[in-house]
């Protein structure tokens, strides 16, 4: 019995992986719409004194030739004289011998060939710029035992940014404690000084990771109040019955009775609560009206003063109230916290490679908080404004092609966007026309048993499906 194998979409086929297989085997030797294989990270951070490198490679067939646009126009590359694009590559190089503050913008590149268009995603450009503190005379902190105290940091903004530490006497890492922690801002709080605070000076420092820098803020010097005498020298009018006076806990962050926090998915989220008060107040937690249940996923720090949730997820949005306690009185404050996600995907349109009257579909679907749009685009322009093809029809996260032809062939993208973020995926449709084609070896020579079956296998291939004669 003779069995032939003829690799196409009926029914009776082999299944159609093993027809696309073939289909993408012989694609790879014949034509290519762009696909782009490489690219910068969204936020590229460069340093102006060295050659700013953006990168763009693609592959096709034929060879794409590569543009570029600049804050949503087109930059023309070859016109610029500290730009350069690399041969056979779409990678800038940008030399900004003068005024490198022009090219801190957003780039996207453009790969084409008489097939289609890929997009790069939008490249926003920013320059490192050398963290310097200004110049500043700092002066004396002078205040009374007993009362809080913040010190700022203020640490230069960069790009990246950076991480702050404060040191004692501008030589060893400073000790946190129930009493004194830093915050989420990098400030200083204490809750209440005493009169060992004054034995040191108190130093900010930043370390910057782009070029792992480390910078010093000048050094703060405090002056603790603890006698009579003192403190009616300087401060003339202030009550001086007693050294130290007892105090009900007040909010030093965040202030007020409640505030909201917003959290991105998969981001840190940090929940603080820094109370000052003589005795130095407790801090305790619920959540949602009852106490918090502390997790795998959370760690409590600075002696209770702050949640550290390295990747927040939904669960984790809900009412946090916090309360500082002392032997005095009590105070609570309420965070609001809301978490909402950048567009992610969950299936992403993958490419196609199609026989002629074939049909197939590009999915591109997504969610986020709130949900993402959908737009989709050919060769880079909005979909409704190209060509129509009767063929075509798009319903939200999907494109369907019926019985397709030539003039289909082409780069799709699809964008999901929402205020936190976006996606672009390119998908290139190719209908690929093949000439039939035997498969495997020719003039084979079979040997059976006699009175047995016989098997012969014949495989073949082409676009579209060819028809089979013995």
């Amino acid at each position: 019995m003779a069995k032939c194998h003829r690799y196409g979409p009926s029914p009776t086929f082999p299944p159609p992986p093993v027809y696309h297989v073939l289909l993408l085997m012989l694609w790879a030797t014949f034509r290519q719409p762009p696909t782009i294989i490489k690219q910068s990270m969204k936020e590229h951070i460069v340093d102006p004194k060295d050659t700013m490198v953006i990168e763009c490679e693609a592959k096709g067939n034929p060879r794409p030739i590569f543009s570029w646009r600049r804050n949503g126009r087109y930059f023309n590359v070859a016109r610029d004289p500290q730009a350069t694009m690399r041969r056979h590559s779409g990678t800038l190089d940008i030399y900004a011998w003068n005024n490198a503050q022009q090219y801190e913008a957003e780039y996207q590149c453009i790969a084409s060939n008489e097939y289609g268009s890929a997009y790069s995603n939008k490249i926003r450009l920013q320059l490192y710029r050398a963290p310097v503190w200004p110049r500043e005379i700092v002066e004396p902190v002078v205040i009374s035992a007993g009362s809080s105290l913040v010190l700022a940091c203020d640490p230069p903004a960069g790009p990246p940014k950076p991480e702050t530490y404060w040191m004692s006497s501008c030589k060893w890492l400073f000790t946190q404690d129930r009493r004194v922690s830093m915050g989420v801002n990098g400030d200083l709080y204490f809750s209440n000084v005493l009169f060992n605070d004054s034995t040191s000076d108190f130093c900010c420092s930043a370390r910057f990771p782009y070029k792992n820098a480390i910078q010093q803020k000048m050094p703060v010097v405090v002056k603790v109040l603890t006698s009579k005498l003192e403190r009616l020298l300087t401060f003339p009018r202030s009550n001086i019955s007693q050294a130290v006076v007892e105090a009900a806990p007040t909010w030093l962050s965040p202030t007020g009775s409640s505030s909201s926090v917003l959290a991105l998915l998969g981001e840190e989220l940090l929940l603080e609560c820094i109370a000052a008060g003589v005795p130095t107040p407790h801090i305790t937690w619920t959540k949602n009206g009852e106490d918090l249940a502390v997790t795998p996923r959370m760690k409590m720090k600075h002696f209770n003063k702050m949640i550290q949730i390295p990747k927040a997820a939904f669960e984790d949005a809900g009412e946090y109230v916090c309360t500082a306690t002392n032997k005095i009185s009590y105070v609570q404050h309420t965070l609001t916290v809301t978490v909402k996600a950048a567009p992610f995907w969950l299936e992403k349109p993958q490419h196609l490679v199609l026989a002629p009257e074939e049909s197939g579909r590009l999915v591109c679907r997504t969610d986020g908080a709130p949900r993402p749009t959908i737009s989709w685009f050919i060769n880079g322009e909005p979909i409704e404004t190209a060509t129509q093809q009767p063929n075509r029809q798009v319903s939200g996260d999907t494109l369907t092609l019926s019985s397709v032809t030539a003039i289909n062939t082409a780069v799709y993208q699809c964008n999901a966007s929402n205020p936190y973020g976006y996606l672009l995926a390119n998908a290139f449709v190719n209908v690929l026309h093949a000439t039939p084609r035997i498969l495997g070896v020719r003039n084979e020579l079979i040997k059976v048993v006699e009175g047995r079956r016989a098997f012969l296998e014949c495989r073949y291939f082409g676009s579209p499906v060819p028809e089979l004669r013995w």
